[in-house]
């Protein structure tokens, strides 16, 4: 009877076991998710900056090629 016993309680214990492991990789993956998500948010906002940065730059030197076309018309008049 005692063996028995030990194997329904070993029985119930892998069962728990299986349970808890399978809650604890559910909290995982949903925590794995929400991090994957604000990463991609973060390197969604990063990727803005840089073109933003970029178009900047680009428009800056327009600007400037733009300016020395002038300069170079406003000296070929004197």
């Amino acid at each position: 009877m005692e063996t028995q016993n030990n194997f329904i309680t070993k029985k119930y214990l892998d069962k728990k076991l299986e349970e808890q492991a399978q809650i604890l990789v559910a909290a995982v993956d949903n925590v794995l998710i929400k991090r994957l998500g604000a990463a991609k948010d973060e390197l969604r906002r990063d990727i803005n900056n840089v073109q933003i940065l970029i178009d900047s730059y680009v428009k800056a030197q327009e600007d400037f090629k733009q300016e020395f076309v002038i300069m170079k018309e406003e000296v070929k008049r004197i």
